[in-house]
């Protein structure tokens, strides 16, 4: 029998950056969607999904309604200056990372913030995923970072899967210096969380 003054926990609004501009670049893409199923795009709980739609009504990026949340002009001018990226989606990448639940995010030009990559693998993880793999596509394909940027030696294409391959082609529409990141892990939240938290990096 559950004690009748036992303490609730109240789950704690608790999100970044990039989850905001994740939100608003979902409500941007929906014709309306409401709270609850924007909780479940983005794995965060609604303490924090009510947090951030507050936040972005307030500034006045989005209006709500009964049907949910749409954005506003001023909305669509803050996306169009902020970090561009899209909203991370699944990619079966399972034989390249070694984990079952994969998504991956191209982020627009990002190419020369990359080192090694490490920076994206220790974020993605510090989000809960299991590891990250940086893809930089360059000349028509894709490389990976240099392990010493230091020494200036040409890049060497990285021989993936031709479905991977082409399945972040047709996903991503990747251009010269675009950077396409994977965050891995056992689950769908750890993998999805991680890639936010790489996203938020470059912020």
């Amino acid at each position: 029998m559950m004690n009748m003054f036992e303490r609730k926990t109240i789950p704690q609004a608790n999100y970044t950056n990039a989850d905001i501009i994740i939100a608003l670049k979902i409500i941007s893409n929906e014709e309306s969607i409401g709270r609850k199923l924007l909780s479940k795009r983005i794995f965060l709980n609604e303490a924090s999904i009510r947090s951030i739609l507050s936040k972005l009504k307030d500034m006045g990026y989005i209006t709500s309604s009964r049907n949910g949340h749409k954005l506003t002009d001023k909305g669509m001018k803050f996306l169009e200056k902020s970090i561009q990226f899209q909203v991370p989606v699944k990619v079966n990448a399972k034989d390249l990372t070694l984990n079952n639940q994969n998504y991956g995010a191209i982020i627009k030009e990002a190419a020369s913030k990359i080192n090694d990559g490490m920076d994206q693998r220790d974020s993605a993880v510090f989000g809960g995923a299991r590891s990250a793999i940086t893809l930089i596509f360059k000349d028509n394909h894709f490389t990976l970072p240099e392990t010493k940027p230091e020494i200036k030696i040409p890049t060497i294409k990285l021989n993936l899967k031709k479905e991977l391959e082409t399945e972040l082609l047709d996903k991503f529409s990747p251009k010269n210096n675009d950077v396409v990141i994977i965050s891995s892990a056992e689950d769908e939240e750890r993998a999805f969380r991680g890639l936010v938290y790489v996203i938020e990096s470059f912020i």
